[in-house]
């Protein structure tokens, strides 16, 4: 019983995750701005899951910066950012 609440505690809190699809032919480089800020990148035609885990800011160098929260997908697609 316990093993099993653990896996429904960790499946809920995916559940709960930001991610960014980058629906773009090239590679971007992104920071990550929530309870501290992680600099990374996405590879085109990828998907980066639990990107942030409650709420936090976006931004995507060249392209600009979104808002998201709980389970919302991020996706880039022509130079855009949308929801």
């Amino acid at each position: 019983m316990k093993t099993f609440m653990v896996a429904l505690l960790m499946m809920s809190s995916l559940a709960q995750a930001v991610s960014l699809q980058n629906k773009d032919n090239k590679s971007y480089d992104i920071k990550v701005k929530g309870s501290s800020t992680m600099s990374t990148s996405i590879s085109s035609g990828t998907t980066k899951s639990s990107i942030c885990s409650s709420s936090c800011t976006i931004e995507v160098e060249g392209v600009g910066s979104i808002e998201a929260s709980g389970s919302d997908r991020v996706v880039i697609k022509d130079g855009k950012l949308s929801k």
